[in-house]
């Protein structure tokens, strides 16, 4: 599973939140990044982002303490870096970084059909939990009881993105 997407992006807006800018650093433009991603380059100079109606563009980039502080172009003193709180920084579906085999963005696996080997269908992927250890399926059941499915190859060894299900080997009592 990867970062890069949003619990609330749809297909209507086509834009994935990649971070959250918060309080100013400083008298030079900086502000705190709160990052929402895996991609390590997608706060590299000249990376270009949205944020509240207006395209910004990464100027520099640096860590203070174990946070991630950016300038934006045209940002220049503290005021106008306070302009900037609270905003979340998005990008363009398209923007998001390639996937390798066996990747998947959460938004691709939400809605696909949960089948259980030998028994059919058994409910609907509704949310992805990312963890430490793994990330977790949430499944809806019908009857509207949920479960967390560990999405390792053991226990989901099949996604089929053009057919639209996902394949699980249910633990006992699981379904």
């Amino acid at each position: 599973m990867k970062k890069d997407w949003s619990p609330g992006s749809s297909s209507s807006t086509d834009l994935v939140v990649v971070g959250h800018i918060g309080r100013p650093h400083g008298v030079a433009g900086f502000v705190t990044v709160h990052p929402e991603t895996d991609h390590p380059g997608r706060f590299s100079p000249g990376s270009r982002m949205r944020a509240g109606g207006r395209t910004l563009v990464v100027a520099a980039r640096r860590s203070h303490r174990g946070r991630l502080l950016v300038k934006f172009e045209g940002i220049e003193d503290r005021t106008q870096a306070e302009s900037l709180r609270g905003c979340q920084l998005t990008i363009s579906i398209d923007e998001r970084r390639p996937l390798g085999p066996d990747e998947y963005w959460p938004d691709q696996l939400v809605g696909l059909e949960v089948r259980a080997a030998g028994a059919g269908m058994v409910g609907r992927v509704v949310d992805v939990v990312e963890g430490a250890a793994q990330d977790r399926l949430v499944v809806e059941k019908p009857g509207g009881r949920r479960v967390e499915v560990p999405f390792v190859r053991a226990l989901v060894p099949r996604v089929d993105l053009q057919e639209r299900f996902v394949e699980v080997v249910p633990l006992e009592g699981m379904f």
